[in-house]
């Protein structure tokens, strides 16, 4: 993502001192990854993301996904899981950050949002966490996803 960035910017596609970052899933997980390594986003939107592997392989309804994708279980290289667990990042984490979640999002479960939200607060991190009532790990209800759009631009003009 960082090379690619780069490139945007070399391109002049992209302005490297208002930079945001924003992802659903898989792309929250990497906007949460992204921000534990460096500080050059000014604002991000993490949706549904994993921030901690091992506590997502207790509560997901797809425990297996964190072990086959690291290739072990977190008991045999916790390391591993250190260095793809965002919030074990937090204290490099200065980015303000916007957390979005489905309250009965099964596949990744809001506690994963909830650890990065306090860890965030707790550092004096600008961050805000709002769960939707009702969703899953997609928000579904036309009103509930215009909030969310609404509060990621909102997000991105306060801080980008």
């Amino acid at each position: 993502i960082l090379g690619g960035v780069d490139w945007l910017i070399r391109e002049g596609i992209a302005d490297g001192e208002r930079l945001g970052i924003a992802g659903w899933s898989y792309g929250g997980y990497l906007t949460a990854a992204a921000i534990a390594r460096t500080t050059r986003f000014k604002g991000a939107c993490v949706g549904a993301g994993i921030t901690n592997a091992a506590s997502f392989n207790g509560t997901s309804d797809i425990p297996d996904f964190i072990p086959d994708y690291l290739g072990a279980e977190a008991w045999d290289d916790p390391e591993r899981y250190r260095r793809h667990s965002p919030v074990l990042q937090a204290g490099a984490i200065r980015t303000p950050t916007l957390i979005l979640h489905g309250e009965e999002d099964e596949r990744v479960p809001p506690g994963q949002g909830r650890e990065l939200h306090n860890a965030l607060r707790r550092r004096g991190v600008p961050v805000e966490l709002v769960l939707y009532p009702r969703q899953g790990h997609s928000i579904g209800e036309p009103r509930l996803q215009l909030d969310a759009r609404r509060r990621i631009v909102e997000w991105m003009e306060r801080w980008v």
